[in-house]
């Protein structure tokens, strides 16, 4: 993996050309009066997917056709962000189309309150069958992202499972729901999170001595080498941490291929719509390595968003604008003509690319729950590959960002960058363009203030999960 570098494909086209033709096919744009035909709907969340490590967003040492080939046959935004860098409350915001401090999910310990109405709820309502599958534990019942669902799978005996696990038991329930009523499935595949341990045939490139010694990289296993190199994880090390990262993204590429293929043998394919995206990327730069809690950098914000729409429509087009996967509710609701229960920060991504305008998201990182147990990084790990760690981002920074620009802001700190660059802070060289960005964080923030936090989910057993993987010691 290379740091994002917003690598243009080919055969991108301008917003404009996609307009026409989902105004032309949408019932979004159809009017009030026109009923829409049942749509079936898909969403697959990966977690700690880098956007740079699919080959539709210029990945060219990773193998991903099964996602290439399902970007050909949709709308590939390349600039998209998630609002806040953990697991729980990006999905929150993903199934209810707010900002994480809008719904109160404000880190893995905290679960989504009742009152926030899901996607899946409103599908419900609508006659949808509705189904959730997903990778990791504390993602499953418990986290508040079951409301609406009529079935919701997730480990019991074990902290997480593999993907295949996850595809077989949403494919198994696909094959026995009613085929004359539509779905609404959630799949989540959480493979390419810490540890970074792929199964044997996605080993590719990987050094055999190496790996035998160092057979997958967890935060114990960096304990113990630190501890044998004065404090520094050495190159050779780095570089094996990202070939077995490229490993659990190839395996769940190949994933996301049968549940793709098993989808479309179950459910018209001209009448369902399927969104692929990521709750967040994954830290490899900028002195953050191996995590993505406090990483506000693009490895971690940028996500993968594609979206293929009823009928292929806009299939192979490429779209510049920043949007957020915080979109996805407000979309499925206006491709399916319903009405938003409140206002979104998300927006119908049908609706954002009518527009040239810039957009400005809200970024944040999760509240610390636990502050002393949280894995201080620089006393484990005090360098990688002889560059020095960073402090830990002040959980305070708030920020905004755009297609070209990054403003964050902490206590005692700014920064303002021109993207892709994250390197150089422009605070003292470009006022003008600081003023803009912290005028659009305060509007963004007037107009979507922030609620109550959520309610904890049980200590014991959450605080357990987070341990086992890794959040917290």
């Amino acid at each position: 993996m290379t740091p994002d570098s917003h690598k243009r494909g080919r055969g991108k086209v301008a917003a404009g050309a996609l307009i026409v033709a989902l105004a032309a096919a949408s019932v979004a744009c159809q009017g009030p009066a026109v009923k829409p035909s049942p749509v079936d709907i898909l969403i697959i969340t990966i977690d700690t997917l880098r956007a740079d490590a699919l080959e539709p967003y210029g990945a060219v040492n990773t193998l991903t056709p099964n996602i290439a080939r399902f970007a050909e046959e949709g709308v590939v935004y390349e600039s998209a962000t998630t609002p806040i860098t953990v697991t729980r409350p990006a999905h929150s915001s993903i199934f209810t189309g707010l900002y994480p401090d809008q719904h109160g999910v404000l880190h893995n310990g905290y679960a989504l309150p009742e009152e926030q109405q899901t996607l899946a709820e409103v599908l419900k309502g609508q006659g949808y069958q509705t189904g959730g599958f997903v990778g990791v534990r504390f993602l499953g019942p418990g986290s508040g992202l079951g409301q609406g669902l009529d079935i919701f799978d997730a480990p019991v005996e074990r902290a997480q499972r593999r993907a295949n696990k996850v595809v077989e038991s949403a494919v198994d329930w696909l094959e026995n729901a009613n085929p004359e009523t539509p779905v609404m499935i959630w799949v989540h595949l959480y493979d390419p999170h810490l540890s970074y341990n792929p199964p044997p045939a996605f080993r590719r490139g990987v050094d055999s001595e190496l790996s035998r010694r160092i057979p997958y990289i967890k935060w114990n296993i960096l304990q113990k080498i630190v501890a044998e190199n004065d404090g520094d994880v050495p190159a050779k090390v780095l570089e094996h941490a990202r070939l077995l990262y490229r490993g659990e993204v190839e395996y769940t590429d190949q994933q996301v291929g049968r549940l793709l293929r098993s989808f479309d043998r179950l459910r018209k394919r001209s009448q369902s719509m399927v969104v692929l995206t990521a709750d967040h990327g994954e830290c490899f730069e900028n002195g953050i390595y191996f995590t993505h809690q406090d990483c506000l950098w693009e490895g971690t914000v940028r996500v993968p968003l594609i979206v293929r729409y009823p009928g292929g429509i806009g299939a192979g087009l490429r779209i510049d604008n920043r949007v957020s996967n915080l979109d996805i509710t407000p979309t499925v609701l206006s491709e399916l003509a319903l009405p938003a229960q409140q206002p979104m920060p998300g927006r119908p991504l049908q609706e954002v690319m009518e527009s040239p305008r810039d957009r400005y998201v809200l970024i944040r990182p999760p509240k610390v729950r636990y502050p002393d147990k949280v894995i201080p990084r620089r006393r484990v790990i005090k360098s990688v590959a002889q560059e020095p760690v960073a402090e830990r981002t002040d959980p305070r920074t708030r920020g905004v960002v755009s297609r070209w620009w990054k403003y964050l802001g902490a206590p005692g700190s700014e920064q303002l960058f021109r993207l892709p660059d994250e390197i150089r802070n422009l605070v003292d060289t470009d006022p003008a363009t600081l003023k803009e960005l912290l005028q659009a964080l305060e509007a963004e923030q007037s107009l979507y203030p922030a609620g109550a936090p959520a309610l904890e989910s049980e200590d014991a057993a959450t605080l357990e999960m987070l341990e086992a993987l890794g959040y917290v010691q």
